[in-house]
């Protein structure tokens, strides 16, 4: 006895079927990622905003228990030098030591036995670098030349190419205390 089964049709998809939805799938990332990517973006400048106002207001705790901004410098005075506020003598994280910081930048016993802090955790902007208290900061509005600006006492993160202490340039983000 044998047995006659009719054809069996074969279903699938074909080379050229798979080729198309691959093509399909490479166009929609190819929109997709950069969107992605501007909106990562954006969001870690809005970031390092945030962190800057919060900062600020950690400032604003420290000078009115102490009387002193980071790194011991006077109130509303531009002085320098510039300071990395993860360091202990910025006062924002880590009780300050009695030292002398130059430029009429000091903590002195009575500064320190005011301290209440920590006023601040998260000192370290979205990128990965310290912030900094520029109390002689002059933002860049042109980025082709040194800027005319007025030196104003900030709050500055150096933006997602990291830049260096001195070394401003287009992308920093900063907040003025004043």
């Amino acid at each position: 006895m044998t047995f006659n089964f009719p054809p069996q049709k074969i279903t699938g998809f074909t080379v050229i079927e798979l080729l198309i939805v691959i093509a399909i799938l490479g166009v929609l990332s190819s929109i997709v990622l950069p969107a992605i990517n501007s909106a990562r973006e954006e969001g870690d400048t809005a970031k390092a905003k945030s962190d800057l106002r919060n900062i600020r207001s950690a400032i604003a705790l420290l000078a009115s228990d102490t009387g002193k901004w980071p790194n011991g410098c006077p109130i509303a005075e531009i002085t320098n030098p510039e300071i990395d506020l993860n360091d202990a003598s910025s006062g924002l994280a880590l009780q300050p030591t009695v030292e002398n910081n130059g430029n009429g930048c000091e903590w002195v016993s009575s500064d320190v036995s005011a301290w209440d802090g920590p006023y601040i955790k998260n000192l370290i902007d979205p990128w990965g670098n310290p912030y900094y208290f520029d109390p002689d900061f002059r933002p860049y509005d042109n980025c082709s030349s040194i800027p005319d600006e007025p030196e104003n006492v900030s709050v500055i993160s150096f933006g997602p190419n990291g830049g260096t202490l001195n070394g401003y340039d287009c992308d920093d983000i900063f907040l003025e205390l004043q």
